[in-house]
């Protein structure tokens, strides 16, 4: 009677890892890819990669003296180049994550047939008293 309990739960076990289980990881890690693109989205920053920081900006300048002007010029491009940093390292970093995630998971989904495979292995391993 054990003895079929145990079989039939190392046998659900098996079909639960090579079925649903590996098709819940996949599911998990299309979905995490999804957050990680949405958290630092890529493409909006690449949109916007050369926009004012954080919308500051001198306006449309009124006066006819120069060096307002030039002023207000120069504050724009102060607020580009400082949202163009910002937007570049955020970028970098983003898709980074991004890789390092995708090629993570991949792996996990690639290795994933053989985890079961491991404890046969070391069982065998342990039976016939190999050290590493």
């Amino acid at each position: 009677f054990l003895y079929n309990i145990l079989y039939m739960l190392i046998l659900g076990m098996f079909q639960w890892w090579y079925t649903r289980g590996w098709r819940l990881y996949l599911q998990h890690f299309v979905d995490q890819l999804k957050n990680a693109v949405d958290f630092f989205s890529v493409g909006l920053l690449v949109r916007h990669l050369f926009a004012p920081f954080r919308q500051i900006s001198a306006g449309q300048v009124v006066s006819s003296d120069l060096s307002v002007k030039f002023s207000a010029f120069l504050d724009r491009l102060f607020s580009r180049v400082i949202g163009t940093i910002v937007r570049l390292f955020l970028l970098v970093i983003g898709t980074v994550v991004i890789i390092l995630r995708a090629i993570f998971g991949a792996l996990v989904a690639v290795l994933w047939p053989l985890a079961p495979l491991l404890i046969v292995i070391c069982l065998f391993c342990a039976l016939i008293q190999v050290r590493f």
